[in-house]
């Protein structure tokens, strides 16, 4: 079992110096005093970090359950050993649990390999976030097909949450609004009335 000095372990784990002796000192990797100097098991540190390959597969709702199970025998054909979540909801919501586990996952530190069929089946958009949290944290982010699949009730479902959204935020924006300007209305009221006593002649 080979041994890395400081500078070397914290190259090849792309750590700070300061943090990989933190690491040491935390019992997060093993090291060992030769001639006076700390040595680091990389490799036994590497080879505990927890890796996994998560195939990930979506449909927007429960009228697509047939194409949910398409997808997830083609991901068991493809990758028979992988770990499959699926999630049953919009492309635009990312509060799905299934897309929310991988996350929390990969920031804990495990190393994910995430496969989509699809680029729009991780997000309709944000998918480049999403890549970045799971690269950022030592994983990778495979999209068999870079091809833009046209579900056409996928992306009416879309359209009609965005127009939602902001047919319900319509209402709220008006009435603040009507708070600004009548706030504007009593500020000018206030002046004026402030100004007319300024104004007024003192009587004797």
């Amino acid at each position: 079992m080979k041994y890395e000095s400081s500078r070397k372990a914290a190259l090849i784990l792309g750590v700070h110096p300061n943090t990989l002796r933190r690491m040491a000192n935390d019992g997060e990797i093993e090291t060992i005093k030769i001639s006076g100097q700390r040595k680091y098991n990389v490799e036994s540190y590497l080879g505990a970090i927890e890796s996994a390959v998560i195939c990930y597969c979506r449909v927007s709702s429960d009228k697509q359950k047939d194409d949910l199970d398409r997808q997830v025998q083609f991901m068991r054909n493809q990758y028979p050993h992988a770990e499959i979540i699926k999630d049953i909801g919009s492309g635009l919501n990312f509060k799905r649990k299934g897309l929310n586990t991988i996350l929390e996952r990969a920031m804990r530190g495990t190393h994910i390999t995430l496969v989509v069929a699809h680029r729009d089946r991780l997000a309709r958009f944000g998918h480049e976030l999403i890549r970045f949290i799971i690269e950022s944290n030592g994983g990778k982010l495979v999209v068999l097909s870079e091809d833009t699949l046209n579900h056409e009730v996928e992306l009416n479902q879309d359209l009609l949450n965005i127009l939602h959204v902001f047919s319900c935020r319509m209402p709220g924006l008006r009435n603040y609004k009507k708070q600004v300007a009548q706030a504007i209305s009593n500020r000018a009221e206030q002046s004026a009335i402030q100004a007319m006593d300024e104004s007024e002649p003192l009587r004797l």
